[in-house]
């Protein structure tokens, strides 16, 4: 559980449900309605994309336990390593903003938002966000190495992610389906991450048949019916461009890897 913290940008308080089928994670009002919300089916367009989430009531009637909290503190969802041997996992945010002063204001004083966002915006110029559009937080094999260190490294941190340059290309069509949903959706995704996992070790298929990925972290999600449509356009054209450039250099690692082999097997 530990390592898996470490590995996913250090979010805290989550815990093994069901066997390590689920997690149990504690979050705000946003993140909590906004997977409510998914599963009444408001959000058809992430289906897939999103994890898979639960009912309080639901996971302590598979596995027996109350759990930390309920349903006005936690979200259960599914957990994308279940199942995998030795799990790489990378938890990279998405977008040249992490914060916006407008959506933080729904949450807290106009005094405690401006420092927020002013803190966050120093740390999307130190981590490349700004300029890259995204920034790798954590994953396999980072632990020990600072955030800031982490996000500036994240085209060598995403040229990492396998040896076996068929993964590549798998995580290029998921990411693809990730931009087209969540420009789909309509929503505004601010310092939503994109959690990628691979199987080291598999049992039968190859690395590249367990590649797979999901768009996690809603804390920040807002539509037209919470702030301005100009809000909403700004962040999802935002969040639209660092998708795609970490799409450009997720195939682009892929290349460099064939090209790699080929001249290996020349």
């Amino acid at each position: 559980m530990t390592r898996l913290l470490e590995e996913t940008g250090g979010h805290g308080g989550i815990e093994d449900r069901v066997g390590g089928k689920i997690k149990e994670k504690p979050t705000n009002d946003v993140e909590r309605g906004f997977y409510a919300d998914m599963r009444a089916g408001k959000h058809p367009a992430l289906d897939g994309v999103v994890p898979h989430s639960y009912t309080a009531e639901q996971v302590q009637t598979m596995d027996g336990e109350k759990g930390k909290g309920d349903d006005s503190t936690h979200i259960y969802i599914d957990n994308l390593t279940h199942d995998m041997k030795m799990p790489k996992v990378l938890d990279i945010k998405v977008g040249e903003s992490t914060a916006s002063k407008q959506e933080l204001l729904t949450s807290m004083s106009k005094a405690d938002a401006w420092k927020k966002k002013m803190k966050l915006k120093v740390a999307d110029k130190v981590t490349g966000s700004a300029d890259r559009g995204y920034r790798a937080v954590g994953g396999t094999g980072l632990k020990g190495k600072s955030r800031r260190t982490i996000g500036r490294e994240s085209e060598q941190i995403v040229q990492g992610i396998s040896a076996d340059p068929s993964v590549y290309d798998l995580l290029v069509e998921q990411l693809t389906h990730v931009r087209t949903a969540a420009e789909n959706s309509g929503l505004a995704f601010i310092a939503a991450s994109v959690l990628i996992a691979v199987d080291e070790q598999p049992a039968a298929e190859s690395p590249a048949a367990t590649a797979k990925l999901n768009l996690i972290d809603f804390a920040h999600t807002f539509g037209p019916e919470q702030l301005s449509e100009e809000q909403v356009k700004k962040y999802r054209t935002r969040f639209d461009k660092g998708m795609a450039r970490l799409i450009a250099d997720v195939k682009a690692a892929g290349a460099a890897k064939k090209q790699a082999e080929e001249e290996t097997g020349a």
